[in-house]
C-alpha cells in the first residue's frame, strides 16, 4: 500500500514540476483542453504543429484540466513569426483567450506592439491594448494611444492617440486625434485631429486620411505655398484622387492673392505596358489684365502683342500606345494655351510649366515648346516599322498666339497646319554588287486661314558604294530629290517674311508663285572619307598584387586615336523656285558645292590598381584591377563654301566670305569628379571670336558641385548668317551637401550686354527622417519670389 501511495505522490510531484517549469503548447486555432501537449522526462521533445501557439514562463499554475493557466516572469507565446512577450499571462483554454500584463511586446504580422496591459484572442488574431504604442512597419507609423484595437485583418482602431512617422519622445511633426482607424487597404482615417510641430498645436482639422501600405492610396497631398511680387501669396493645395490601378487624377486647387483662384486637373492612365497618357488642364478668371504694352512687365514689353483677356487657360498632354496592334505604336501631343504670357506668369508649382515640362521629359522624353515660344504646337503620329520598311503619319496643328486676343485678326494667319503627313522608308540596305540604297517618299497637306493651301510630295532615292581599306574609308553617295506640288486654294499675300538657313531673314513674294501642277528636280552628290590612326604608350608597370599596396593606383598605358574626316557635297543651283508655293523651308533649297573637313583626337588612359579580395585561406588577397577612361578630346572643324568664292551677287554689300567660323572643341575629364567642356568659333576674316560654350563642373557624391559657365554671342551681318544681338552670359552655381539632411545651393546669372542681373537664387532643402522641407528665394527681372515646400515622408 505504501509503495502504491509512494508512486502516486512521485507521479504527482513529478507533473507539479513540469506544470511550473517546462513549456506548454497551447492550441490557436481550435482549443481543445485535451490537445495541451504533456511532456514527459528523458523522453524527447515533438516539435508544435504549425497552428500551435508555444507558450512558456519562469513559473506556470494550472495544468490542462483547468479552466484557465497563468503563467509568471518571460512570458512568451509564440507562433511562426508572431511572437506575444509580458510579465503576467492568464490563458482561458476553451475560448483561445489571453489576458497579457506588465511590458507587453508583440510582434503580430509585421507590425510592432508595446503596452501595459492587454487581451488577445489567439483564434482569430484580434485584441486591445492599454496604453499601447504599435508601429506599422510598412507605412512607418508610429502611434500611441490610450487604448489600441486590433480588428481581424491588418486593421486597428485607436482613442485619444498620436500619430506619426518620426521617431523619439517629442517627434517633428505628429497628428494627435481623438479617434482613429487603419483600414484594410493601409489608410489612416483621423477624427478631430490637430496637425503638431515638435508638440506645437499647428492647424485643427476635422477629418484627415493618410496613405498607409505604400499602395496609392487619395487624399490630399502637401501644398505649395510661395510669395512673388507677380502673383503674391500663392497657396496649392492638391488632391488626390485613386480612381483604380490604371488611372488616377490631381486636383489643383490653386490661390493667387494677386490673379485670382486657379483650378487645375491632372489624369494619368496606364492601359498596360506599351500605354501611358498624361493631360493637364487649368483655368482662371485673371484679376490682371494688360490692354496695352505700358500695363505687361517690363520683360514682356516691345514684342507689339498685349493680353486684354481675363479668361486664362492652358491645356496639355502626351500620350505613347497602339492602334489595333501594339506595332502600330501612336504618340499625341496636345498643347494650346489662352495667351502669349500665361507660361510666363505661371511658371512655378506642381502644376506650372517648369513641371509639366519636366514631367513631360522624365516619362515620356518628349519636350514642349519654350515657355517665351509663340507657337504651341499639338501633333498626332502613327508609325510601324519592319526589317526592311517603315511608315509614319503625322496631323500638327500650329497654335500661333500672335493671332489671339484681338492682336492680330485670325482671319490673316497664314500659320501652316499640316492634315496630314505621310512618310515611308526604305532603309538602307544591300542592293548588291557593293552598292547601298534607301528611300524616302513624304505627302503633306498644308492649309492655311490666309494665303495658299495644297499639297507636296517629295521622292528621294539615294545611293552608295562604301570603299574600306586598311587606312581609308570612302563612301560616295548620290541622290535625287522630286518634288511635286499642287494647290487647293490659290491666295497671294503679297510679301512673306521667314527666317532662311544661317538665321538670316527673307521675303518671299507670294504675287510670283504660280497655280497648278508643278515640280522641282535637284540632284545631290559627294562623298565622306574619314580614317583612324591609333597608338598606346606605355606610362609605367602596374603595382604588384600585394595586400599592403591595397588602394594604390597607377596611368599605365595612354592611348591616342586621331580621327580625320572631309566630307564634300554638292548640289544643283535651281532656278525659278520663286513660282513654286512656299510651305517650308524645303521649298527653297539654294545650292551647294562646299567641303567640309575636320580631326578629331581622343586620349584614353588605362589605369590598374590593387584592391582586395578573400583569399582561400581567409587571409585578404589582392589583385590588380583595370578601368578605362576617355580623358581628354579635341575636335577642330571647318567647311570651305566654293559657290561663295564664286559669288557676285551683292558683292557692293558683302564681301566674299568662303571660308566658315573655325570651331574648336576641347572636353577634359581627369578624374570622375571634374570635367571641362568648351566650344568655340573663330572668324577668320574678323579675327575674333563669334560663339563660345564654355562649363567647368566639379562634382562628387555625397559632398555636392560647383560649376561656372559662359556663353558668348556675336551679333553679325553677312552675306550667309544674320544676327541681331549680341549675348554675354555667366553662370555661376553651386550645392553643398552639409550633411545627410541638409543640402545648401546657389544659382547666379549676369548678362554683361544689358548689364543686369538675370537671376538669383539661393535655396536650402532639408531632408530628415520623417520630412522634407524645401526653401528657395529668387529674384529676376521684374519679379521676387520666396517659395516654401513640405513633404511628410513614409506617406
Amino acid at each position: 500500500m505504501r509503495r502504491k501511495l509512494s508512486r502516486i505522490s512521485l507521479a504527482a510531484g513529478t507533473l507539479l514540476v513540469l506544470s511550473l517549469c517546462l513549456p506548454w503548447t497551447i492550441i490557436g486555432k481550435t482549443p481543445d483542453r485535451n490537445k495541451v501537449r504533456k511532456y514527459v522526462p528523458d523522453a524527447p521533445v515533438q516539435a508544435p504543429a504549425q497552428d500551435e501557439w508555444t507558450f512558456s514562463a519562469d513559473r506556470v499554475v494550472g495544468d490542462h484540466t483547468s479552466e484557465y493557466v497563468e503563467a509568471f516572469g518571460n512570458v512568451s507565446l509564440s507562433l511562426g513569426e508572431d511572437q506575444l512577450r509580458a510579465d503576467f499571462a492568464r490563458y482561458y483554454q476553451a475560448t483561445g483567450w489571453v489576458f497579457l500584463k506588465g511590458n507587453i511586446r508583440a510582434h503580430w504580422g509585421g507590425d510592432f506592439l508595446q503596452a501595459d496591459e492587454g487581451e488577445f484572442d489567439l483564434n482569430n488574431m484580434t485584441g486591445w491594448l492599454k496604453n499601447g504604442k504599435l508601429f506599422m512597419a510598412k507605412p512607418h507609423v508610429y502611434v500611441e494611444a490610450e487604448r489600441v484595437g486590433k480588428a481581424v485583418g491588418d486593421t486597428y482602431t485607436f482613442k485619444n492617440a498620436k500619430v506619426t512617422s518620426c521617431s523619439g519622445e517629442k517627434p517633428a511633426w505628429s497628428v494627435t486625434t481623438e479617434e482613429g482607424d487603419v483600414t484594410i487597404d493601409g489608410r489612416i482615417h483621423l477624427y478631430r485631429s490637430a496637425f503638431r510641430v515638435k508638440d506645437v498645436p499647428v492647424f485643427y482639422w476635422p477629418y484627415m486620411v493618410l496613405p498607409g501600405k505604400g499602395d496609392r492610396q487619395s487624399g490630399f497631398l502637401m501644398p505649395y505655398v510661395s510669395s512673388s511680387d507677380k502673383l503674391g501669396l500663392q497657396v496649392n493645395l492638391p488632391y488626390y484622387w485613386v480612381i483604380n490601378d490604371e488611372m488616377d487624377a490631381t486636383f489643383y486647387q490653386n490661390y493667387m492673392s494677386k490673379r485670382g483662384y486657379m483650378q487645375g486637373v491632372e489624369f494619368r492612365h496606364t492601359e498596360d505596358a506599351s500605354s501611358r497618357g498624361m493631360w493637364q488642364a487649368n483655368i482662371l478668371s485673371d484679376k490682371v489684365r494688360a490692354t496695352s504694352e505700358s500695363d505687361e512687365w517690363a520683360d514682356y514689353q516691345e514684342d507689339g502683342l498685349t493680353r486684354s483677356n481675363r479668361d486664362r487657360w492652358w491645356v496639355r498632354g502626351k500620350y505613347d500606345g497602339w492602334l489595333g496592334s501594339p506595332q502600330w505604336k501612336i504618340k499625341l501631343d496636345l498643347d494650346v494655351v489662352s495667351d502669349q504670357n500665361y507660361m510666363r506668369d505661371f511658371q512655378y508649382g506642381p502644376d506650372g510649366y517648369e513641371k509639366t515640362r519636366e514631367e513631360f521629359l522624365d516619362v515620356f522624353g518628349r519636350d514642349i515648346e519654350n515657355k517665351d515660344s509663340l507657337h504651341r504646337l499639338s501633333k498626332a503620329y502613327v508609325s510601324r516599322s519592319w526589317d526592311r520598311f517603315g511608315v509614319v503619319g503625322l496631323t500638327q496643328y500650329d497654335e500661333n498666339l500672335a493671332y489671339r486676343n484681338g492682336n492680330n485678326p485670325s482671319s490673316e494667319d497664314p500659320t501652316i497646319q499640316i492634315l496630314p503627313e505621310l512618310n515611308a522608308y526604305a532603309w538602307q540596305q544591300s542592293l548588291g554588287a557593293g552598292f547601298e540604297g534607301a528611300v524616302d517618299a513624304k505627302y503633306d497637306y498644308f492649309h492655311r486661314n490666309y494665303g495658299d493651301s495644297g499639297h507636296r510630295l517629295i521622292l528621294s532615292p539615294e545611293l552608295k558604294y562604301p570603299l574600306k581599306s586598311r587606312f581609308l574609308t570612302v563612301i560616295p553617295s548620290l541622290s535625287m530629290q522630286e518634288t511635286a506640288y499642287s494647290l487647293s486654294s490659290r491666295e497671294a499675300v503679297g510679301d512673306l517674311d521667314v527666317v532662311g538657313t544661317g538665321g538670316r531673314d527673307s521675303v518671299i513674294d507670294t504675287t510670283k508663285i504660280k497655280d497648278g501642277f508643278q515640280t522641282r528636280t535637284l540632284w545631290t552628290g559627294g562623298f565622306t572619307a574619314f580614317s583612324e590612326m591609333t597608338r598606346t604608350f606605355a606610362l609605367g608597370e602596374a603595382p604588384a598584387a600585394d595586400p599592403g599596396l591595397a588602394g594604390t593606383s597607377r596611368w599605365t598605358s595612354l592611348k591616342n586615336s586621331i580621327m580625320p574626316r572631309l566630307d564634300y557635297t554638292y548640289r544643283n543651283n535651281l532656278t525659278g523656285q520663286e513660282k513654286l508655293p512656299y510651305f517650308d523651308t524645303d521649298d527653297r533649297v539654294e545650292g551647294l558645292n562646299q567641303v567640309t573637313y575636320s580631326l578629331t583626337s581622343v586620349l584614353d588612359r588605362r589605369r590598374e590598381r590593387v584592391v582586395l579580395s578573400p583569399g582561400s585561406d581567409g587571409e585578404p588577397a589582392a589583385r590588380v584591377a583595370k578601368d578605362y577612361l576617355d580623358f581628354l578630346l579635341f575636335r577642330v572643324e571647318q567647311s570651305y563654301d566654293i559657290r561663295e568664292a564664286q559669288r557676285n551677287d551683292e558683292r557692293d554689300l558683302y564681301a566674299r566670305r568662303p571660308f566658315s567660323d573655325v570651331m574648336a572643341e576641347l572636353k577634359i575629364k581627369p578624374a570622375n569628379f571634374m570635367e571641362i567642356l568648351t566650344r568655340n568659333w573663330f572668324s577668320p576674316y574678323m579675327g575674333d571670336m563669334t560663339q563660345s560654350e564654355n562649363t567647368l563642373r566639379f562634382y562628387k557624391d555625397g559632398l555636392g558641385e560647383f560649376y561656372v559657365g559662359y556663353d558668348f554671342l556675336k551679333s553679325l551681318d553677312e552675306y550667309k548668317r544674320t544676327r541681331d544681338n549680341d549675348m554675354s552670359i555667366i553662370k555661376i552655381g553651386g550645392e553643398w551637401q552639409v550633411n545627410n539632411a541638409v543640402t545648401l545651393g546657389a544659382r547666379y546669372r549676369h548678362d554683361f550686354v544689358d548689364e543686369q542681373d538675370l537671376e538669383r537664387t539661393l535655396y536650402m532643402d532639408w531632408a530628415a527622417e520623417c520630412y522634407t522641407l524645401h526653401f528657395s528665394y529668387s529674384q529676376k527681372p521684374g519679379d521676387n519670389r520666396f517659395e516654401v515646400g513640405f513633404d511628410l515622408l513614409n506617406f
